[in-house]
Parts: structure tokens; sequence; C-alpha cells
């Protein structure tokens, strides 16, 4: 029945066509064409669309799009090295051995006690916290470097700024970047380290939220800096040395092949940075993941943030330093810096000090020539864009 329908709907509008002639046929064919666009339409549409939103980027101030630029490329190297940075975490404030060849096992096991998504858990929280982080930081270096190359003679500006000037901007932009966005990484690290509920959420919160509010609760505004101190004293070298090595690297293959530096080569200047800062920085990033952690999870024992996942069993409580009674889990107040290294140094000596930094030598390099080689590859195509204009 459906196919005489149709078959005498047809029937009907071919001879109402003809009743009609050119006229009518034509009229018909402009009103399928105001309800059905051709292909070609739509695909102008979106150009149309697409253009228009490349020219309000356009548009918008350079330190905005730098800003955007540097916020990018955070995201992007965060995400791809999130598996290893949560490890790293968890091995960082506990007292278990570290050795490489065991992070597969721990892996594999996060996986099995909470799921695949685990080995991201906390990565929402980065995602939060990069994007202003990692901004903030590439903008307020390219504006200190804008400002050092305003100083300079005109002759000298081909050359770029110094190696002094590199590391003071470096260090100003890391300063800047942490000040304003640490309470999420103090949200993120502890989130790290907690296992993963099934419901997906802590008394009806999302975890992120839970977490960051109750750090607020039970300290106040101080709470939500907890463990600052050394995080600046580590980023002043770690964002000096990483941004002056990148930096003065891309300048050097300017210089001695007169042409800028291919994307493979700003890879490599990009890992480079990464490998020297984290390396000399290490020891304090540990401190600082320990204050931010304390109180959350032990550091040793069957309840420590690796052996909660049955990663690590406890078979010769030997191997661990065990802490005096009075430890800093059971003080209300927040432990100073000194007293963490005290208590870390007791713990495990100076390895302690240095736990993880291994696969730190795969993960710091990999982020910082993400980063780096993304921030660099979406300021040229902005930059290329307002110059063909």
């Amino acid at each position: 029945n459906l196919v005489l329908i149709s078959f005498s709907l047809e029937s009907s509008s071919g001879c109402y066509t003809c009743t009609r002639g050119k006229e009518g046929e034509k009229e018909r064919m402009e009103d399928d064409a105001e309800v059905i666009p051709p292909v070609e339409g739509l695909l102008s549409q979106k150009l149309n669309r697409r253009d228009t939103m490349k020219e309000n980027v356009m548009a918008l101030p350079k330190e905005a799009r730098n800003l955007l630029a540097g916020g990018l490329a955070g995201m992007v190297a965060k995400s791809i090295v999130a598996p290893l940075d949560r490890i790293k975490i968890m091995y960082q404030v506990t007292s278990a051995h570290f050795r490489l060849r065991n992070v597969p096992g721990v892996a594999s096991r996060i996986v099995k006690e909470e799921g695949f998504s685990a080995l991201w858990k906390g990565n929402s929280a980065t995602m939060i916290r990069v994007f202003p982080y990692s901004g903030i930081q590439f903008m307020v270096f390219h504006k200190c470097k804008t400002h050092y190359l305003n100083k300079h003679d005109r002759d000298q500006r081909i050359h770029g700024i110094s190696p002094l000037e590199s590391l003071m901007a470096g260090s100003f932009a890391g300063v800047v970047s942490v000040i304003c966005t640490y309470p999420l990484d103090l949200t993120r690290a502890q989130l790290a380290v907690l296992k993963k509920k099934k419901s997906g959420g802590i008394g009806g919160q999302h975890p992120f939220v839970y977490v960051l509010t109750s750090n607020y609760k039970n300290g106040g505004v101080k709470g939500l800096f907890r463990g600052i101190f050394p995080t600046l004293l580590g980023i002043l070298p770690y964002s000096g040395i990483a941004f002056t090595i990148n930096e003065q690297g891309k300048r050097k293959i300017q210089n001695v092949f007169d042409r800028d530096p291919t994307n493979i080569e700003k890879i490599q200047c990009g890992a480079l940075s990464g490998l020297f800062a984290q390396t000399l920085t290490y020891p304090l990033e540990v401190t600082r993941r320990r204050m931010q952690t304390i109180g959350l999870v032990p550091t040793c024992g069957g309840d420590a943030a690796v052996n909660a996942l049955g990663i690590l069993k406890m078979t010769n409580p030997d191997a661990v330093n065990h802490v005096p009674q009075n430890s800093l889990e059971r003080k209300r107040h927040t432990p100073t810096m000194g007293l963490t290294m005290r208590r870390l140094y007791a713990e495990q000596g100076i390895r302690g000090f240095f736990k993880g930094v291994t696969m730190n030598w795969m993960k710091g390099p990999v982020a910082f020539s993400i980063s780096f080689t993304v921030f660099d590859i979406i300021q040229d195509l902005t930059m290329r864009r307002l110059y063909a204009e």
C-alpha cells in the first residue's frame, strides 16, 4: 500500500508539474532548494564559521593567545603522562622501595582493583589546574621576554634574550603560576593517593570538589596552600632552568644553522630542559608531595597508598624504617618543611629524596618536549596567519 501511495504521489506530482509547465517546475525546485540546502552550501557555512572562530582568536591580545596556547599545550602533555605521574606520587608518599621494573605490575594492579580509568585518577583536577598553570607560565614568560627584548638595541634583538634573562623570566613565570593554581595542585596530589570508589563520588559529591572543600574546611585558606613553601623553592630553579635550556637551545640552533629549529629539534630541546630541571629539583618535589598528603594515608604498613592496592605485601617488616609513635599524622597542625624532610630521611635515608626519579627521567622529558613543542606549533600558526593578513 505504501508503494502504491508513493507511486500515486509521484504520478500526481508529475502531472501537476506538466500542467504548470516550466514555470511551475522552476518554482518547485526553488522551494526544495530553500528546504534542503546543497552540500556545497553546508561546507561553505562550516568553513565560514571556522574562519570566524580563527578571526576571533586572532583578535585576542598577544598575552591571551599565549595563555590559550600554553594551556592547551600543558593539557596535552599532562594527559599523556598522567598514568606514570599517579604511580610516581603513590611511591613518593610511602616508604615502599621503588623499582622501575615494578611499575608495569603497579599499573596492572590499579587497573584490576579500580578499573582502567583509575590510571588517570586525579587527571580531571590536573586538567583544571594545568590549563591556567601552563597558560599563565607561558604568558608571563613571554611577557618578560618581550620586556627584556624592548630594552635591547635593534641589532641585539635578533639574538634573543641572554641566559640570565631567560633564567629570571622562567623563574618569575613559575612562581606566579604556582601561586595562582596551588590549591588545585594540592587537590590533584591528594586524589592520586586515595583509592577510587566504585560509586565515583564521596558523600554524594565529586571527589575533586569534596577534597578541595575539605581542605578549606579543615585549614581555611592556609589549608589550601599546605606545602607551598617547598614548591616555591623548587619552582624557582625548576622553571628557570627549563625555560633557559629550551630558549637558549633553540637560539643556538638559529645562530648555527641560520634557520628556525624543526619540530624534532624543538622536542629535543624540551626533553633536555625537562631532564635537567626535574632532576635538580626532585628532592623538593618529594618533600612537597609528603606535605600535601600527610594525614590522608600512612607512609608505611598495609594501609599505605601503594599497599592499599595490594601492590606490595609487607612480608619483611624490617625493610621499612618505622617512625616514632608521635608521627606527624597525629599532629593536627600542618608539618613544617624541616620536619617533613627529617622524617623522610629517618625513614629512607638520602635515597628517599630521589624515589621515582628514574620514572621522571622518562616522564619529564616527554611532558616537557610535548608541552614546549605544542606551544610553539600553536604560536607559529597564529603568527603565520597574522603575517599573512
